[in-house]
Order: C-alpha cells, then sequence, then structure tokens
C-alpha cells in the first residue's frame, strides 16, 4: 500500500470551496515567488514543478509531499520558490506555472525478484556470485558469496538466511570445520564462528592451494608442502608430499587424504602417504570428505562428468554419471553427517548451486533427491521476452503507458490520459509524468541502471528495475486516482 497522510474530511471540505476569484485576488497581492493554491479535494499526496512559457518543467517543488509540509493559509496552501532551476542557476526572466498532480490511493506491490534467487527483500548486500559452498549437520548450507564486499551466508535447512558474515579479506574456498567455517586465500587461512563472525584461529602461508580441517586435525597445502595441525594451539607440522602438484586435501575421520589435479590419490598411514586406486577418473575438478570416513571425487572424464564416493583404501561405494544439465559442475561441497551434496554449475550464462541428497538404492543405483536449488544469472542489460525477464547485451527502454485517470473532482470533467513513465535517481526509482514530474517512489533501490514499464490493464503498471544484480518487479494498480491541477503563475 503507498502510504500517505490521512485528512479529516470536514477540514478538507472548508478548504476545497474557496472562490476562485479571492484566491486570484490574493495572488496577485502575494510575494512573487509565492503561490497560494488548492489542489483537488482527494485524499493523498502532492506533486509539484515550475514550468516555463513553454510548459518545459524547470524545477521540481514537491514530489509525494505530505500535506503538512506545505505552508498553510485560511484558504489553501502557500508554494515558495527561488526561481533557480534544477542545477541551481536562476532562471531567465518571464513568467513561469506551477503545475501539479494529486496522489491517490495509488497501491504498489513488490511481486518478484528476476536473475538472481539470492536476493530477497532484506537489506543484506545483493549477492552477484557464489564462489563455494559447504553443508554443515541437518543439511543447514553456508556459501561463500561475492556481494558488495565478500561475505559468508548461513541459510538454514528451509532455505532462510539466518546470519551473514562480512569478511575483511577475499577468501577463495569455504568448508564446514565442525561447527566453525574454514575459510582461505591464498595467504592465509582462517577458522570462523559462524554465529558471531569471531575469529577462531588463523594461519598465515603461502601459496595456499587447498585446507580441510574436522575435530581438532587441520591440512592445508601450501605450495609443494603439507602443514598438518592436530590441535587447535599446536604448531603445525610438515608432512612429506608425495607429489610436487598436488590439488586437493580432505581430513577423513580415519585419515587423511591427498590428491593431483590428475585426480591421482594418496592417504596418510602413519608419518607417509601411500597410494590409493580409486580407478580411472580422469580430470579432478573438486574433492570433499564425506561420511563414514569416505571422499567424494568430482572429476570429468574425456566422456562425462562424474561423482565418486570412495573409502580411505581406494573402494567406490558410489559412481555417479552427472546428467546432461549438471555436466558443468566445477565445484562441490560434502556433508560430514549425511549422504548430501552441494554442486556448484555454471554453463557460461547461468550459475546454480544444487543440493542433492540420497534416497534409496534400487537394484544397484543410487536414488537422489534434489532438495535445493538457486539460480544466478549475471547480465549487463534486461529484456523482456513474451513477459519473462531474460538478460540482454543492449539497453532497451519503455514507451510511455497511457493511464485512464478519473473524473477531475474540482470541474467534474474528465482528465486527459497521463502519460507515465520510471525514472531514476539516487533514491531509488519513481512514476513521472510525461513532462518528467516526479509523482510517487515505487522503489529505494540504489543505484539503478535500468527501467521498464508495461500496461496492466486501464489503470496499472508493471514497473521493472535492475541495479545490475538482480531484475525486481512491481505491480502499480488504482492508477485513475491521479489527478491534476494548476497552482497559478510565477511572474
Amino acid at each position: 500500500m503507498f502510504d500517505r497522510p490521512r485528512w479529516f474530511p470536514g477540514i478538507a471540505l472548508l478548504l476545497w470551496f474557496v472562490s476562485f476569484q479571492a484566491l486570484h485576488a490574493q495572488d496577485e497581492e502575494s510575494n512573487a515567488n509565492q503561490l497560494l493554491f488548492v489542489p483537488p479535494p482527494v485524499e493523498g499526496v502532492i506533486s509539484l514543478g515550475a514550468y516555463d512559457s513553454k510548459g518545459k518543467l524547470v524545477r521540481v517543488l514537491k514530489r509525494a509531499a505530505e500535506i503538512e509540509s506545505f505552508k498553510s493559509a485560511s484558504d489553501g496552501l502557500v508554494i515558495d520558490w527561488d526561481r533557480n532551476d534544477s542545477q541551481g542557476n536562476p532562471v531567465p526572466n518571464g513568467k513561469y506555472f506551477a503545475r501539479g498532480v494529486l496522489i491517490g490511493d495509488v497501491k504498489i506491490e513488490g511481486v518478484a525478484f528476476h536473475l538472481n534467487d539470492w536476493v530477497d527483500a532484506s537489506a543484506d548486500p545483493r549477492i552477484r556470485k557464489i564462489l563455494s559452498a559447504a553443508l554443515f549437520d541437518a543439511q543447514r548450507t553456508v556459501v561463500l558469496a561475492d556481494a558488495s564486499q565478500p561475505e559468508a551466508v548461513v541459510l538454514e535447512s528451509n532455505g532462510n538466511r539466518s546470519n551473514t558474515i562480512s569478511l575483511g579479506f577475499n577468501p577463495i574456498t569455504i568448508k564446514a570445520a565442525g561447527t566453525n567455517l574454514l575459510l582461505f586465500d591464498r595467504t592465509q587461512v582462517l577458522v570462523v564462528d559462524p554465529t558471531s563472525g569471531a575469529q577462531v584461529s588463523r594461519q598465515d602461508l603461502s601459496d595456499v592451494r587447498d585446507a580441510d580441517s574436522s575435530g581438532d586435525r587441520t591440512v592445508v597445502l601450501s605450495g609443494n608442502q603439507i602443514k598438518y595441525q592436530n590441535q587447535l594451539n599446536a604448531a603445525p607440522q610438515d608432512l612429506k608430499p608425495p607429489t610436487d602438484d598436488l590439488f586437493r586435501c580432505a581430513v577423513l575421520s580415519s585419515s587423511i587424504v591427498v590428491a593431483s589435479k590428475e585426480a591421482r590419490l594418496w592417504k596418510l598411514d602413519g608419518q607417509q602417504f601411500t597410494a590409493i586406486d580409486a580407478g580411472e577418473t580422469g580430470e579432478l575438478l573438486d574433492m570433499g570428505a564425506g561420511t563414514l570416513g569416505s571422499v567424494w571425487l568430482l572429476a570429468k572424464t574425456s566422456t562425462a562428468t562424474l561423482l565418486k564416493q570412495i573409502d580411505s583404501s581406494g573402494k567406490i561405494l558410489r559412481e555417479i554419471e552427472l546428467p546432461a544439465d549438471l555436466q558443468t559442475v566445477t565445484r562441490l561441497g560434502a556433508s560430514r553427517n549425511d549422504d548430501a551434496l552441494l554442486l556448484i554449475s555454471d554453463d557460461g550464462t547461468t550459475q546454480r548451486v544444487i543440493g542433492v541428497r540420497f534416497q534409496a538404492a534400487d537394484r544397484g543405483k543410487s536414488i537422489w533427491e534434489k532438495w535445493f536449488e538457486r539460480t544466478l544469472t549475471p547480465f549487463k542489460f534486461f529484456d523482456l521476452k513474451e513477459g519473462k525477464v531474460v538478460a540482454a547485451d543492449a539497453k532497451t527502454d519503455s514507451p510511455p503507458v497511457p493511464v485512464k485517470p478519473a473524473n477531475n473532482p474540482m470541474e467534474n470533467s474528465r482528465q486527459t490520459l497521463f502519460q507515465l513513465s520510471i525514472v531514476a535517481d539516487e533514491t531509488g526509482a519513481w512514476v513521472a509524468s510525461m513532462d518528467g514530474l516526479p509523482l510517487f517512489q515505487v522503489c529505494g533501490t540504489k543505484n539503478i541502471k535500468q527501467t521498464r514499464c508495461v500496461s496492466d490493464g486501464a489503470n496499472g503498471l508493471r514497473v521493472y528495475t535492475s541495479d545490475g544484480t538482480v531484475v525486481e518487479e512491481f505491480h502499480l494498480t488504482s492508477l485513475e486516482n491521479l489527478f491534476r491541477f494548476d497552482a497559478g503563475s510565477f511572474d
């Protein structure tokens, strides 16, 4: 609902029915930079502008202003103008006119967000990209997101956001470390409390390739070194790497597994690493610790993208060829507590985060259920195709939309059509008349880059706004409740 002040009808009627002759006489006696006017007898807010003799808007005097914001006289409202234009420059000498629109009971409804499932009506920073994802217990999700600044977003099992942690560095991966979060970039590894955002521990290293943590054990691949820590406050020890090109690591319940980009695997046996034969795998894309001491491998072969679950001896527990629409999965987040995975897919046009969980086995085949999915489509501009919002390379503007207003209550006559458009400024998006006068605000989104509007019946609009992160859709109705009025002239 469009908020507006409420008037007492009896007082309003006394104000409206003032003789035009008396108003004209008072106007001639008033200051040349001040006008006395009477708006239509309708409850609402007022937008008012100063126009030159050619009908060009030179200054917005009021926009969606409450009645109380005007000076009042016994027989009308008063408006002042300093005779400067919208840039603050004095206007040339001449006659100028004040014209306004009273906006009555207009209704604004936020309907949907398009091209980005991660955005909602909250004031949280808007996510532009998901960099990594992990699973806590009870299938709670945490994602590492690129927003106005890097942040870790914790979601409950129903998908609702429960906490957002702003990060002071640019991590590339996030993992669950027991009840905490493990985050790292190329030079540091942090353990963070997911509720308070407080730092639990930190290691400063060089060329960090991967890290993992479970309980009081942490392993970090730092260049050609393996840093292993088996107590929170103990100093890390160096383990001899089985090869120089290690790519991923995982802390299992009974061991540690490391892997190369070519999907060669080793497990820690005492103080040495021994090879694991996991069969033919292909190029390793990602790896994560699973349930009961298992490890999940995401690998790309010459023909398909595969998920393979193995135990610490290399025995294959499950092997799944991803369906065609998931052949672009490049990262995974595995749960240590449930048979559940988060998969991140990016086909170059749309990024998807999909949660899948094991349901049953049928004739030797695993049956998995998709329980979570959010998509994000990066876009520069947007367009409308058959009523659907789609990404576009070029900016397309909307022509003004005609709206049929109600009778003018001052004269009981039919008003001419309004030609309405959408304009944006630093405060958000506004519905404006054809001459550029802002009438009422649709939304307070900052940094709007594109707007569109289309007709939605005789007295309605569908409005779309974009800040380059998401497209917001609004439905506007009861636009017949717009009433023009003249407010006199400045000589």
